[in-house]
């Protein structure tokens, strides 16, 4: 019994090694393509798989809700407008934001692609149930080139508080082929021709072209682009900006055969508060422009149904024919103050000014915001804020075409967790 025992015990040894052997005449499987980090452009990049490439995905989604609080002289006045009984008292949007930023660095320099693409669902004046998507941005970089649809480059100070078009701080989104000269020490200077027909601020249902001020106005199709030059300086400090834009007003054909230039300039610094704050920054921005209103502010108060369409246009054509200019004055202003590490607040004050080519259609408007964000834990923020925009009318356009100073108070509640 024991002399059988010990021969399957040998069997069973030998057969271990002959399978030990086998395996060893084996190739060994190929080691997993793992995702590797890239520290090289900051957190959050990885490079794809089988290639230099640096990548990083983000995003956010958001839940915004407005409801119009008190208002004087602006239901009547608006009426046809959307802002009557018949217009939406609450409104609320949701927001998927998707981004892609992809970075390869090259023997000629930094090779970059862009993409932020939004989806949006809410209601909207008298329409509810709205769902759209579109590009906020999508642009290439290289060696100093932007081409694509991105940020105007007269551009400056963005909002401090939640968006607002009513708030003189210019923030169009614009297809455009540009350059940029970088002098090094924070130096750079760039020059950006952009098609102001493509310009918006955001959802195309509620900005379309904010560059050119159609409403009312005989425009005729864009037959030059709007050449944009700034310089800029951005250190530890803060930022400092300078920028200039000529815009072209065409007529209409059958009201004018003419064109007339109009400009526009900016002047823009921010200023970090170290001492107040980590992130406490104080923004302060002037621009004045003729016969391109659209940048000083995108979200002038046009069209209050008394008037038969009195708004913000760049220009007239008069009885001759003539491109008569108008312009308007903008000054923007916003303080943002960390209270603790989850707490912080900011304030912002805009007012513009619009001279037109009759006295009866001069008016201002003033826009005043703040807000509360909390954040609990990272990447969420649950802000809300106030609001009041005040609109004055000349005297001229209060006699002549019977309109009367107005205001109206918002109250918005935005959730939003970024990724």
């Amino acid at each position: 019994m024991n002399f059988k025992l010990a021969l399957a015990a040998a069997a069973v040894v030998g057969l271990a090694g002959t399978a030990q052997a086998a395996d060893l005449a084996k190739k060994a499987p190929a080691a997993a393509n793992y995702v590797k980090v890239c520290d090289a452009y900051g957190a959050g990049y990885f490079y794809i798989p089988g290639s230099d490439t640096c990548l990083k995905i983000g995003g956010f989604v958001r839940f915004q809700a407005t409801v119009f609080g008190p208002n004087k002289n602006w239901d009547n006045q608006h009426a046809t407008w959307g802002w009557s009984r018949n217009h939406n008292g609450l409104q609320t949007f949701t927001r998927a934001d998707i981004t892609l930023d992809a970075r390869t660095n090259t023997e000629l320099g930094l090779l970059r692609s862009y993409i932020d693409v939004i989806a949006d669902n809410g209601s909207y004046g008298t329409v509810t149930n709205t769902t759209n998507a579109y590009i906020h941005q999508a642009f290439i970089q290289f060696a100093g080139l932007t081409a694509g649809r991105a940020s105007s480059f007269f551009d400056f100070v963005t909002n401090a508080t939640l968006t607002s078009t009513a708030t003189p701080m210019p923030d169009a989104k614009v297809n455009l082929l540009a350059y940029t000269f970088s002098f090094g020490n924070g130096i750079s200077a760039s020059l950006s021709i952009e098609d102001p027909s493509t310009a918006g601020n955001g959802n195309p249902l509620t900005s379309t072209a904010i560059r050119r001020s159609t409403l009312g106005a005989p425009y005729g199709g864009v037959h030059s682009p709007d050449l944009v030059a700034n310089l800029n300086v951005t250190q530890a400090w803060g930022a400092a900006q300078i920028a200039g834009v000529l815009h072209m007003d065409d007529a209409a054909a059958g009201t004018s055969d003419q064109n007339k230039a109009g400009y526009a300039v900016l002047a823009g610094v921010k200023v970090n508060l170290p001492m107040l704050g980590a992130k406490d920054q104080l923004a302060l921005q002037v621009v004045y422009g003729k016969g391109a209103v659209g940048y000083v502010l995108d979200g002038w108060q046009n069209s209050p149904a008394a008037s038969g369409g009195f708004g913000a246009v760049d220009f007239w054509t008069d009885a001759a024919g003539s491109i008569v200019q108008a312009s308007g004055t903008g000054f923007y202003g916003s303080l943002t103050h960390g209270w603790t590490p989850s707490l912080a607040s900011a304030l912002g004050v805009g007012y513009a000014s619009y001279k037109g080519a009759r006295s009866d259609r001069d008016f201002a408007q003033l826009d005043i915001r703040a807000n509360l964000a909390w954040t609990p834990v990272a990447n969420l923020t649950i802000t809300g804020e106030v609001s009041n925009l005040n609109v004055y009318y000349s005297t001229e356009a209060k006699a002549n075409v019977g309109l009367r100073n107005e205001n109206r108070t918002n109250f918005d509640l935005r959730i939003q967790r970024s990724f």
